[in-house]
């Protein structure tokens, strides 16, 4: 899958080009979180916390290729009959 997604074999030596075997496979969570910690890698960064009231970052609705409509400070909903709701 890596090959076939990232167009790189995973088995290729980055040092040297030459060919790697796979000697044995970590499954055990707890396992692997040890040797990445050892080695520095073990990073868990927390999310920032989100802001009341502000949109989503994503949107931009200013934005030319955007299809959320521009905001329009007059709009209100319309008044729709009670019955539409039954």
């Amino acid at each position: 899958m890596i090959q076939k997604i990232y167009e790189v074999d995973p088995l290729t030596c980055p040092k040297c080009q030459g060919s790697m075997k796979i000697i044995s496979f970590i499954e055990k969570a707890e396992t692997i979180k040890k040797i990445l910690k050892y080695l520095g890698l073990w990073l868990v960064k927390k999310r920032p916390p989100t802001r009341i009231h502000s949109p989503p970052a994503e949107l931009y609705a200013d934005h030319p290729d955007s299809q959320i409509p521009p905001w329009d400070d007059d709009y209100s909903d319309p008044e729709y009959p009670f019955e539409a709701y039954m």
